[in-house]
């Protein structure tokens, strides 16, 4: 049996390598990422999924999963793998009456804060509208709306998910309860799911986006004072801070400053416009910026607002962690790291966005991230203070080795402070010692759900590897 003999074993479009668009269908968003699978099948739903992951086990074939394509390290593709693509299932269905809607595992979303801003609600997600649902789902889910909210996983309610026999599951709190919390945080594990139910909240009104960058010798006291006031703000405000170098086309900030190493800090306020200032203005106090804008927009707009920043076509190798404090000495190391950066600012234009691709950024938490139940989902450290990325980014491939030789030292100079790290920002997955940075004292639950749902580690190319003793 031939991988050219899958097409008549699903009802469903199979692309093999060299046919018309398998170039095309088979890239991701890390553009680092350059593989080949064996066959990409457009499944609609979930009996399409269910054919084609009995055919592809059957007959010895590897397979992966695509809902938006953006993880980080590229999991959804590998050479010789047959894709499983849910990226057709586009349907996303509000429903008023039970305040809920449900949303294909294909849509990105985009493709539900359109439609749900008509409605005037949201559901809490992350910050860039072409990130896929799934996958940002299955990790977790963080975005401008968690103060507030909490995770993305906090609002799902259901899901449909294929497992690994074959066998299509409608999975909630009283369906397979012990698979839907596993799926929320660890889902990229167990299945393919190819529908989300989520219970979706009002708009908390308009976004005001704040954005101040600091000059070089500033940096080490706003961050002081940012520690502190980032994590007691009202829950309606994000912070979030930047450690860059400023680009020589920000032709809106003083000469002086451009070319320099600056902090960059960004509020966002969600409410009455006419309020912010009073409730934002201590973060803005601590050092006379370089630079200043002040933009209210609809959320919706917001959450398409860097999409330019975080586009298609650029190479990434990120590594993520969580502190529980940011003491001077974190602050001076962070600086320190963030001026060694060996590559180059991307943002090729003159437009200085709220958030950029940096060395170094730290959000602050608090708010409903530290009130949720932490043994509710599988979904990790969530609740610590500070969320901190280091990100490498390049667009050549001679740029890379020394970005990546960067990003290394820099996460095992703050691996003393670490406290876990967030699955979806992670470029280097499938190790334990990774499992357990991101899950702790959950991961034998996971292996446990793991042994029930999928003994034959069918799915072990995802986030982490939850394979259970004597798996093939």
């Amino acid at each position: 049996m031939s991988i050219e003999d899958l097409s008549a074993a699903v009802t469903c479009r199979v692309i093999l390598p060299g046919e018309t668009g398998y170039d095309l269908e088979r890239r991701v968003w890390n553009a680092d990422v350059d593989r080949r699978p064996a066959a990409i099948v457009k499944c609609r739903d979930a009996d399409d999924v269910s054919q084609a992951l009995t055919w592809a086990v059957g007959h010895g074939f590897e397979i992966t999963v695509r809902g938006g394509g953006h993880n980080l390290a590229g999991t959804s593709v590998i050479d010789g793998a047959v894709l499983l693509d849910t990226g057709p299932m586009k349907d996303v269905l509000f429903d008023t009456e039970a305040g809920t809607v449900t949303v294909g595992a294909g849509c990105r979303w985009g493709d539900v804060d359109r439609p749900a801003a008509d409605l005037g609600v949201a559901v809490p997600a992350g910050v860039v509208s072409h990130t896929g649902v799934a996958g940002l789902t299955l990790g977790g889910g963080a975005g401008y709306l968690s103060r507030m909210y909490g995770m993305t996983v906090d609002h799902l309610v259901a899901a449909t998910v294929v497992v690994a026999d074959g066998r299509i599951l409608r999975v909630s709190e009283t369906e397979h309860p012990d698979l839907f919390w596993a799926l929320r945080g660890a889902g990229h594990n167990y299945g393919v799911a190819t529908s989300f139910t989520f219970r979706y909240v009002p708009l908390p009104g308009e976004a005001t986006v704040r954005i101040a960058l600091f000059a070089t010798d500033d940096r080490a006291k706003v961050l002081r004072f940012f520690r502190d006031w980032s994590v007691t703000a009202p829950d309606n405000v994000s912070t979030y801070a930047r450690l860059y170098k400023c680009p020589a086309y920000w032709s809106q900030v003083p000469t002086a400053h451009r070319e320099t190493e600056i902090l960059s800090v960004a509020t966002v306020f969600y409410g009455d416009p006419a309020e912010e200032e009073a409730v934002t203005a201590p973060m803005f106090a601590q050092a006379e910026p370089v630079y200043r804008s002040l933009r209210t927009i609809p959320h919706v707009t917001l959450q398409h607002a860097t999409d330019d920043e975080f586009r298609y076509g650029v190479g990434h190798y990120w590594k993520h962690v969580f502190l529980e404090a940011l003491s001077d000495d974190v602050i001076d190391l962070a600086i320190d790291w963030a001026d060694r950066y060996p590559g180059r600012s991307l943002q090729a234009h003159a437009n200085i966005a709220h958030q950029v691709m940096c060395p170094f950024e730290v959000i602050g938490g608090g708010g409903a991230m530290a009130r949720r139940d932490r043994e509710a989902t599988a979904a990790g450290s969530h609740f610590m203070p500070f969320s901190a990325n280091i990100g490498a980014d390049f667009e050549f491939a001679e740029e890379k080795p020394p970005l990546l030789d960067w990003a290394r030292g820099f996460a095992d100079a703050l691996a003393p402070h670490q406290g876990g790290t967030y699955v979806n920002f992670a470029s280097v997955q499938g190790d334990a010692d990774a499992a357990r940075a991101v899950y702790g004292d959950k991961y034998d639950r996971l292996v446990a759900v793991k042994r029930a749902y999928d003994p034959r580690n069918v799915f072990h190319r995802g986030l982490v590897d939850l394979a259970p003793e004597g798996a093939a």
